[in-house]
């Protein structure tokens, strides 16, 4: 079943997460997960900076992105492969979570579980790969966009 994260449960498991680790909670990092929060789209390291410094002066670009891959490497983040060169990130939890991205609107939805066990194993036994991890998107169109459907626009959710 998709599940929304709650934003403010996002920052504040965060930021527990990082005091509990002995990470210093600067002002800037606080408002870079702040504004992070905010997204209800993937969003690019690039648009972040931007938007932090139109809310807020004081968040430097190295700032930005070594929050953002720490952010990456303890999984409170997802990177979003849209095929684009630049990469996209969104909210996650740590743990074995799965995305439903809307192609119209760009809402992600996280949903927990999946099928994919016996696959894994059979292509680990069937290459001998030693299989670490995988990524599952979904792309599809959202019910919120699929209502919004008008004639112009329901030959390009067809095809």
């Amino acid at each position: 079943m998709p599940i929304a994260i709650d934003p403010e449960a996002w920052v504040n498991a965060v930021q527990l997460a990082w005091q509990s680790a002995g990470y210093r909670l600067t002002r800037p990092r606080v408002r870079v997960l702040q504004v992070i929060a905010g997204y209800r789209a993937p969003f690019s390291v690039e648009q972040l900076y931007a938007d932090l410094h139109q809310q807020y002066p004081s968040p430097g670009r190295a700032t930005v992105y070594r929050t953002v891959e720490q952010l990456f490497h303890e999984r409170w983040v997802t990177r979003i492969h849209s095929g684009s060169s630049d990469s996209s990130y969104t909210l996650s939890w740590p743990g074995h979570l799965h995305h439903l991205i809307c192609t119209s609107c760009g809402k992600v939805m996280v949903f927990h579980g999946c099928s994919l066990e016996n696959l894994i194993v059979q292509l680990a036994h069937q290459t001998h790969f030693v299989i670490e991890d995988h990524l599952l998107e979904v792309y599809g169109c959202c019910a919120d966009c699929q209502t919004a459907v008008t004639p112009e626009n329901a030959s390009a959710l067809s095809s």
